[in-house]
């Protein structure tokens, strides 16, 4: 009864493969980073990165000067204190350091939580787009080639579908810059 059962299942996958391998299977590959790089929404949410980088590094600056006026009131006067004083002004001036470090470190955080914020909508917007040229073009699969995972792909096999995508999201290529010293 097991062997009987064994052999159904052996001839049904080998029915089957034989079925998926007789297709014409049609691949696409696509780079999502350029997709990215030709979407209008991409300059506001740099604009807005690049917003908020400035002002966490304002900050940054801030806090840096206010340690150099620190340390050099202490190094000019350190001779003269008193070891409580000193020892005072060298804890003020370590903590000021830990706050530093640790406002830097909390920036970046900040900044990678808005990046991902901002991406977001931009990335689910080209998701979609992919998922609407795959299905209206019959690709059985679309590889992103700006993952690293994508370990080998034959491009006179795979179809391109950068321009698809692009013609679906409704992007107007840009006409190319002329090259430097030419007319």
């Amino acid at each position: 009864m097991k062997n009987g059962i064994k052999a159904l299942l052996i001839i049904c996958a080998v029915l089957l493969g034989g079925t998926a391998f007789g297709q014409n299977l049609k691949f696409g590959i696509i780079n999502t980073q350029e997709v990215i790089s030709k979407m209008p929404e991409r300059d506001s949410a740099e604009a807005k990165l690049m917003k908020l980088r400035n002002e966490l590094g304002s900050q940054i600056e801030a806090l840096q000067v206010e340690l150099n006026q620190k340390y050099q009131a202490y190094a000019q006067g350190r001779e003269k204190m008193a070891d409580l004083v000193r020892q005072n002004k060298e804890k003020e001036i370590q903590d000021l350091q830990q706050r530093i470090q640790e406002y830097g470190q909390n920036a970046e955080s900040e900044l990678g939580k808005q990046q991902s914020a901002l991406l977001k909508p931009i990335v689910e917007k080209i998701t979609d787009a992919i998922k609407a040229v795959g299905k209206a073009n019959g690709f059985a699969y679309i590889f992103d080639t700006a993952v690293p995972s994508l370990a080998y792909y034959d491009s006179a096999m795979a179809v391109d579908v950068l321009p698809l995508v692009i013609k679906q999201l409704g992007i107007k290529e840009k006409p190319a810059a002329p090259a430097a010293g030419k007319k």
